[in-house]
């Protein structure tokens, strides 16, 4: 079984609010794999959090792939634009791909006052022929002498999605579901544990064996006051934002690399390596560049390219490679990280070359 703990709190200060120098910040995505301006917003948001230079996390809602997040963006934020980026439950909307604006609003967010609430997320792995899927514990200390009420959730998500962008790169903390929504009431200094079981079988059979290491838990607790904003700036769109109070986060540290196959995208035509227009199937005439992009936290080891089945190149740098072939056939790339963690992508097209 694999433990996996981190976690975001408030320093132990015994007084109503506190300075957020101290506290994360917390921003849900309303993205789709078909908008051809969201994967600059995922790049920038992936940037954000690997650079460490904030303690930033956020979630991706894929909108078009899964019901569960359309209907959080839709009916809580009345979402209005892909991509819309909600930063401390909509406290501040920013619809444009762009650090500067997403900068500000972290920025922003870290320098107002939270309650002092400490909250831990703890989540483990659990198989048997029984059942499958992932224990967690929320423990939440309210640290202040007046009692606090907040609503607690905890989101399930990959760190490497099964779902691209409109640029066939994969999603990142892409959200599955809500592994628990409950209301939290503290009296003042009590500390409470909330256990939790999250059966990932009836949605996602296929979380099992390594496919674990790719899960990532959110707790989030909000505050139940909500304040007016607007999912289309200035006054458009208005739905009822409540705050981030505290987030607890469980990441594991032996994901697995994410690897996508930029170009040739799935049903295009490509002549003499240009993109042409839509097609119903993938076809190539000419030599063709295949763009491939691979990250992991713990640094690339390689990729490797490989044609029906045959291991055709090994990159350690850029990862690009010339393809020239004719027929249909199947390329496939492996990345492998420093830890030894592979992943794997796909394409088919007929080729003339």
């Amino acid at each position: 079984m694999h433990k996996l703990t981190i976690v975001i709190t408030s320093a132990a200060v015994a007084f109503l609010l506190m300075p957020a120098a101290h506290a994360a910040v917390f921003a849900e995505v309303a993205s789709a794999s078909y908008c051809p301006d969201c994967p600059p917003a995922d790049r920038i948001l992936f940037d954000l959090y690997n650079r460490h230079e904030y303690p930033f996390y956020y979630v991706t809602m894929v909108g078009d792939q899964n019901e569960y997040a359309y209907g959080r963006i839709k009916n809580d934020y009345n979402f209005y634009w892909y991509p819309t980026v909600f930063f401390d439950g909509g406290l501040d909307v920013v619809l444009e791909a762009s650090e500067n604006a997403y900068v500000q609003a972290i920025e922003k967010n870290l320098e107002r006052m939270h309650p002092d609430i400490h909250v831990e997320l703890r989540s483990e792995w659990i198989w048997c022929p029984c059942q499958q899927g992932f224990f967690i514990d929320v423990r939440m200390v309210n640290r202040m002498n007046t009692s606090y009420e907040g609503l607690l959730r905890v989101y399930a998500t990959e760190v490497n999605s099964r779902w691209d962008t409109y640029a066939a790169e994969q999603y990142h903390f892409a959200f599955l579901e809500f592994a628990a929504i409950e209301n939290i009431s503290l009296a003042p200094y009590e500390e409470i544990t909330k256990e939790i079981y999250w059966d990932s079988e009836p949605n996602y059979p296929d979380i099992q064996g390594e496919n674990e290491n790719n899960i990532a838990f959110f707790a989030v607790l909000f505050n139940t006051t909500a304040t007016i904003n607007y999912a289309n700036p200035p006054d458009n769109n208005p739905f009822n934002a409540y705050a981030v109070d505290a987030v607890a986060v469980s990441i594991p540290e032996n994901s697995p690399p994410s690897v996508s196959i930029v170009s040739p995208k799935s049903g295009y035509l490509y002549i003499l390596d240009r993109e042409i227009f839509k097609f119903p199937k993938t076809v190539i005439i000419g030599k063709k560049t295949v763009e491939i992009h691979a990250f992991d936290e713990s640094g690339m080891e390689k990729v490797e390219v490989y044609v029906d089945g045959k291991l055709r190149a090994t990159l350690h740098d850029e990862y690009t490679w010339t393809w020239s072939d004719f027929g249909s056939h199947t390329l496939t790339v492996a990345a492998y990280d420093q830890q030894g963690l592979n992943a794997t992508d796909f394409a088919n097209a007929f080729l003339v070359a």
